[in-house]
C-alpha cells in the first residue's frame, strides 16, 4: 500500500510520499510491512521535476522505485514534460502485463513547471492504466486497459485554479485518508472566524510541510488501528517553484 500526494498552488509544486512496502507471504497469505522500503518519491534532474509511483511494487521484476530510477537515467533526451510523459507510458504498456480487468494498478504523478503565455506554471501528469476520473470530467475517454499519459491539470487549468487556491490529487491507499482528511480540512475552515488558520504562515515549504502531515496522521492512524500499517517510513517530500528544484528530503518521526 501507499500514500502519494501532489499539490500545486500559487506557491508552487509540494510533492510527498511514503516509503513503506508491503509483503504477501506465499505460504500463508499473510501481509507483512518494510519501513522505509522504496523511493516513492524522486527527481527528474534534467526537466526540474518531481516524480512519484503508487500500485504494483515490481515491474520486469524490478522493484518500481529502481525501475523508475533508471527510467529516468535513460531519458536527458526527452526534454519536455510531455515527451516524458508519453514514453513513460510507452515503456510501462511494453513491460507490464497486459491490463485484463480495466481497473487502476499502478500509476506515477508527473510534476513540474512549463511556460504557458509566458508564465512559468505548474503542470501535472498522471501517468496510469484504468480509467481516468479527471478526464473525464473534461469530456475525454481513456483506454483503461493500457497506461495513458493523462494531462489532468495542465498548465491553462492550472492557471484558473490556484487563482482561487489550490489543487491537490492523492493515490494509492487513499480511501480512508479522503474521508479523514475532507472531514478534517471542513473543521479547519470551520475555525478560521475564530481567527485560527490551518496551515499559517502558507509558502511553499509550509504547504510540503502540510502534506507530510497528512501522511505522517495516516501513518499513525494505520499503526492505532487492526489495519495492515501499508502506509509508513519515512515521509519524502519535494517543492519545486518557477526557478527549479526548491526542497526535498525525508522527515523521520
Amino acid at each position: 500500500m501507499t500514500l502519494v500526494l501532489t499539490e500545486l498552488s500559487s506557491f508552487g509544486i509540494a510533492m510527498a510520499a511514503d516509503s513503506a512496502v508491503t509483503h504477501t507471504q506465499t505460504q500463508t497469505g499473510l501481509k507483512y510491512v518494510i519501513p522505509n522500503a522504496a523511493q516513492k518519491l524522486q527527481v527528474v534532474p534534467h526537466l526540474n521535476a518531481g516524480i512519484s509511483c503508487w500500485g504494483l511494487g515490481s515491474i520486469n521484476n524490478i522493484p518500481t522505485d529502481q525501475w523508475l530510477s533508471n527510467f529516468i537515467n535513460s531519458s536527458i533526451s526527452l526534454t519536455t514534460l510531455q515527451s516524458f510523459a508519453d514514453e513513460l507510458a510507452i515503456q510501462l504498456n511494453a513491460q507490464v502485463p497486459p491490463n485484463t480487468s480495466g481497473n487502476s494498478r499502478l500509476g506515477f504523478h508527473l510534476a513540474a513547471f512549463e511556460n504557458y503565455t509566458g508564465v512559468p506554471t505548474p503542470s501535472f501528469y498522471h501517468i496510469h492504466d484504468g480509467p481516468s476520473t479527471a478526464l473525464q470530467q473534461r469530456g475525454i475517454t481513456v483506454n483503461p486497459h493500457q497506461f495513458n499519459a493523462n494531462h489532468d491539470m495542465p498548465p491553462q487549468m492550472t492557471q484558473q485554479i490556484v487563482a482561487q487556491g489550490w489543487y491537490r490529487t492523492r493515490n494509492g491507499d487513499y480511501q480512508l485518508y479522503a474521508n479523514i482528511f475532507g472531514l478534517l480540512e471542513n473543521f479547519f475552515q470551520q475555525l478560521q472566524p475564530l481567527g485560527i488558520i490551518i496551515p499559517s504562515p502558507q509558502n511553499l515549504t509550509d504547504r510540503a510541510e502540510y502534506l507530510v502531515f497528512h501522511i505522517r496522521t495516516m501513518i499513525e492512524i494505520y499503526r492505532l488501528s487492526n489495519l495492515v500499517p501499508g502506509i509508513g517510513g519515512g515521509i519524502l517530500y519535494l517543492t519545486i517553484n518557477p526557478a527549479g528544484i526548491h526542497s526535498q528530503g525525508t522527515k523521520y518521526f
